[in-house]
């Protein structure tokens, strides 16, 4: 079956789907800042191609990806609060970021979601985790915990893509090379490289009006706006990266997440 994006399916290929491989995929992302070349979806967008790969290997669906997250929250004295979800990308000179929620909402959202899954047939249920903040994956592994102290017969499963491709070279970064090569081999059209590193293209504009966020621009000890290089050499930059890269990325962090999802499945159909 080529088409997984669930949305996308007609409910005879679902049941189809389903009965042949019953597992189930969640993508999760962000709406965040991932320097000024990607676009903010980046996250959701590299989980989902993943997990579609992965499907195609294990079989199964895939649902949409979740475009929300809890992170950290800083209340303030005035009685207001700054999140992870949206200030904090005003501090790196970055606007867009869009995505937090309450951890309860967000919590009881995963619960909703694994339930619907779980009552729809799924008997493995495989969430990876684009957005590896660390304010949001004990919140999303707490939902595993939770989900499966009262459904023990469904396989559940966090990883991220991170953990499945740290041996290829693949950082704790933040929009710089493997992000990057990942989106080029997944969607190039939404990279643009043109718009970053020193030239501030895209933003000097939106804050020609604003100085004062120019000048704390010239403060940041970064050298690209909004990435996290992970790597002080610069063997990591941005501009390394290539849709070579991103496709060995791609391909072999799928295979991984393919193999556990037939290994979690395994074990449900032998339980």
């Amino acid at each position: 079956m080529s088409n997984l994006h669930y949305e996308e399916m007609y409910p005879w290929e679902i049941a189809q789907a389903i009965s042949q491989a019953p597992v189930g995929y969640l993508p999760l992302g962000t709406l965040e800042w991932h320097g000024e070349h990607n676009v903010v979806g980046l996250d959701a967008l590299k989980a989902q191609a993943i997990c579609v790969r992965a499907a195609q290997i294990s079989g199964g669906v895939v649902l949409p990806s979740f475009y929300w997250a809890t992170d950290w929250r800083q209340d303030q004295p005035d009685g207001s609060y700054l999140t992870g979800g949206i200030e904090y990308g005003e501090r790196y000179h970055v606007p867009g970021s869009m995505y937090w929620l309450r951890p309860e909402t967000y919590l009881n959202l995963l619960l909703d979601v694994y339930e619907a899954m779980r009552r729809r047939g799924m008997r493995a249920i495989v969430v990876l985790c684009g957005h590896w903040a660390e304010d949001t994956l004990p919140v999303v592994r707490r939902s595993g915990e939770m989900f499966q102290a009262e459904h023990p017969e469904v396989k559940w499963l966090m990883v991220s893509d991170l953990e499945l491709g740290d041996d290829l070279g693949y950082l704790h970064e933040h929009a710089a090379a493997g992000e990057t090569s990942l989106m080029l081999a997944i969607r190039p059209e939404l990279v643009r490289l043109d718009l970053t590193f020193e030239t501030d293209k895209s933003l000097r504009g939106h804050y020609a009006g604003m100085p004062q966020h120019l000048h704390r621009r010239q403060e940041t000890s970064y050298k690209y706006i909004g990435v996290l290089t992970a790597a002080a050499d610069g063997s990591n930059d941005p501009e390394l990266a290539s849709e070579a890269r991103g496709r060995l990325l791609l391909e072999t962090i799928a295979a991984r997440l393919a193999e556990r999802a037939q290994g979690m499945l395994e074990a449900a159909r032998n339980r």
